[in-house]
């Protein structure tokens, strides 16, 4: 089984950004999950103060029992503000999340 991750970039100057990911739909084989992608790849409408913005799509193996959620991509940032870790964490993804907020060595 496969789905596809939906990517949204946006480019505003020199910077580009993911937006969002999200799921969508369940395929028997890659080759069907590539041809569903072919369209959902490519250009989408330009919020106002960007200059670029598109979608890539990636196909993934899933396992036969997950059933893929087609909901609206969970913003994690105001999930974790709803509900913080217990304590100062600082250990296995907690720690990841941490390094994700600091700013990017490589420019």
């Amino acid at each position: 089984m496969f789905t596809m991750i939906i990517l949204l970039y946006l480019q505003q100057g020199t910077d580009v950004t993911l937006d969002h990911a999200g799921l969508r739909g369940e395929f028997r084989t890659k080759a069907e999950c590539e041809a569903a992608a072919v369209r959902l790849r490519g250009p989408v409408p330009i919020p106002s103060k960007y200059s670029a913005a598109w979608h890539d799509v990636l196909c993934i193996p899933i396992n036969r029992q997950v059933r893929v959620n087609e909901g609206q991509p969970v913003d994690l940032g105001k999930l974790l503000q709803k509900t913080p870790p217990l304590g100062c964490q600082t250990e296995g993804s907690w720690r990841r999340i941490a390094e994700l907020c600091q700013p990017s060595q490589h420019r």
